[in-house]
């Protein structure tokens, strides 16, 4: 089961709480039981009770804090503090999931697809990807990554990667299990300028096998990383916390970490989606507490994500995910809201469509609780997550242990 705790909301907020500009880039956010400065030059944000929200707004030419905060840079005299009304920012298409096939070589326990070797649900030929690439590129899209199942079963996958680098997409990657890759293809990868993700369930090679439920495929992927690791690719490994490997995630971080690769301490939790759902695949609380929970502020921002996040969701806006069937949605974690098919409608038709519009401009300002949180500019945002614990789109998420009506963390 997942850790629960509950907040009750002491006030309903009827507006948009205020946001103030105090210095040129710094900006503060009122909260309901705290405030906070954004200070969007050095990226911090810090959190300060309505005591020091007020000196901050007054400027008391004799106050020891407000002159420590000037010395700083964080306040200035020669601006007024004012309350400030941003205007709404335009966004496009930054980033594509294309899902190029359903299959996967491997059945694993969390795959929030229920991907398997014989699932044959893929619709979308090479012609089709590579309009799919072609429309998205026309409207700015400039990153991808190529999913699946496992992406490297999809036969012209380098044709496609190919065809997207001659384009001008700025990054593209492969998200794969490892178990595919050889000499051959990681020369190709190198060649392509393609970037790589890969996922590593322990770095005991039995636990690692019964989450991918294929005997061998752990030394399959670990031979993977150190192919990708002698060839230089830029290679992210990503670990999902179950119960099977709950006990040996420590030690596999510092297995991906003495690879020297990035992503090793993005640990993420198995999402209760596909057959995710498995209650008996869900770690037990010490570990969701420990590695699912967030516990302390470990915020940053910069002017144009603090703007930007002002109207939009954080997390997906900018982004489609695209299914081999044709369908697309707003993120590949959020399979309930189709958003349209590309056989029918093209990738710009996808994005002006009210039902994408909608999904990405569901932000903090709209989610019950966050609305309330001084720090809701500055923090990451998964709907999709937050839909699945508790069945409500605009929920916050269970996981943020942060409450905003009483100023702490719990």
């Amino acid at each position: 089961m997942i850790y629960y705790f509950n907040i009750q909301m002491e006030s309903e907020r009827k507006s948009r709480l205020p946001i103030y500009e105090v210095n040129q880039r710094v900006f503060l956010v009122d909260g309901l039981a705290r405030s906070a400065i954004y200070d969007t030059t050095r990226g911090k944000v810090y959190s300060i009770n309505f005591q020091a929200r007020n000196i901050v707004l007054d400027q008391p030419s004799s106050d020891v804090f407000y002159q420590q905060l000037e010395e700083v840079e964080l306040v200035s005299r020669d601006r007024s503090p004012s309350e400030i009304v941003f205007t709404r920012p335009s966004v496009g298409l930054d980033f594509m999931w294309l899902n190029l096939t359903s299959r996967c070589n491997l059945t694993c326990l969390h795959c929030y697809q229920e991907s398997s070797p014989s699932v044959l649900e893929d619709t979308l030929a090479l012609r089709d990807w590579e309009s799919v690439i072609e429309q998205g590129f026309a409207v700015g899209c400039r990153r991808l990554q190529f999913i699946g199942g496992e992406p490297l079963i999809f036969k012209e996958i380098f044709d496609l990667a190919a065809y997207a680098g001659d384009m001008g997409y700025e990054l593209i990657e492969i998200f794969t299990n490892g178990t595919l890759v050889n000499p051959e293809r990681i020369e190709t990868i190198k060649r392509l300028g393609i970037n790589v993700a890969i996922s590593l369930y322990s770095d005991i090679p039995e636990i690692h096998d019964s989450v991918t439920t294929k005997p061998g495929s752990f030394y399959q992927t670990l031979n993977a990383m150190k192919l990708l690791k002698e060839a230089g690719v830029p290679t992210r490994v990503g670990v999902v916390v179950m119960r099977q490997n709950q006990n040996t995630v420590d030690s596999t971080i510092r297995l991906v970490q003495e690879f020297g690769f990035g992503g090793g301490d993005s640990v993420d939790l198995i999402r209760t989606i596909g057959r995710g759902k498995n209650p008996a695949n869900f770690p037990d609380n010490e570990y969701v507490e420990k590695y699912g929970l967030m516990r302390k502020p470990l915020f940053v921002t910069s002017e144009q994500d603090f703007i930007r996040n002002c109207f939009y969701n954080p997390c997906w806006v900018g982004k489609i995910a695209v299914e081999s069937s044709g369908n697309s949605y707003p993120c590949v974690a959020a399979r309930s809201h189709i958003v349209g098919n590309i056989l029918e409608q093209s990738i710009e038709q996808v994005i002006e469509s009210t039902s994408l519009q909608q999904l990405w401009s569901l932000g903090k300002d709209d989610i019950e609780i966050c609305q309330l949180c001084e720090y809701r500019y500055a923090c990451g945002d998964c709907r999709p997550l937050a839909e699945t614990e508790t069945g409500n789109q605009c929920a916050k998420t269970q996981r943020c242990t942060y409450n905003p009506v009483k100023g702490y963390w719990e």
